[in-house]
């Protein structure tokens, strides 16, 4: 695990007690090997980027703005703003090891792309996202017609 401690809060209060720092704790552990996991404590709250070894497989990562959750799983789409609440802490942690399983697909198209991530519970979560205003211009059926990439487990091993 990659930690810097970029204008850390003193006294351990501020970024350091971020809500989603021990999932990024755990993932560290359970990755080791299979992935870096970089965190760095920020004076605004807690990155975390989240990059596996095996190049088949789909990084992300999430910032917490500790009001805030952002969390990014593809090229511009699978971006999803959450709130340090139990309900939104529990998808993180489901989209985490649905990622890490490869339980993932993006289709991608110019300045756009839509992530597609099978849940635990078989149920599937999707996110278009676009960018500039190449993102924003009409491209009939792009969902159809784009490349799609089904992204592989970060470790072969169960």
């Amino acid at each position: 695990m990659s930690n810097a401690d970029s204008q850390d809060a003193p006294g351990g209060s501020g970024p350091a007690t971020a809500a989603t720092s021990g999932l990024a704790t755990r993932l560290a552990h359970e990755l080791a090997g299979a992935a870096e996991v970089k965190v760095e404590n920020l004076q605004w709250g807690l990155s975390v980027t989240i990059t596996p070894t095996n190049p088949h497989a789909r990084a992300f990562g999430w910032a917490d703005f500790e009001d805030e959750i952002v969390l990014q799983v593809g090229e511009y789409g699978g971006r999803w703003k959450l709130r340090p609440v139990p309900e939104d802490l529990a998808f993180l942690d489901d989209v985490a090891r649905s990622v890490v399983a490869g339980r993932v697909r993006e289709v991608l198209a110019r300045k756009r792309s839509l992530i597609e991530v099978v849940m635990p519970d078989g149920s599937v979560e999707t996110e278009a996202g676009y960018e500039g205003l190449a993102g924003c211009l009409p491209l009939p059926a792009w969902r159809r017609r784009s490349r799609s990439v089904q992204y592989a487990p970060y470790s072969s091993s169960p």
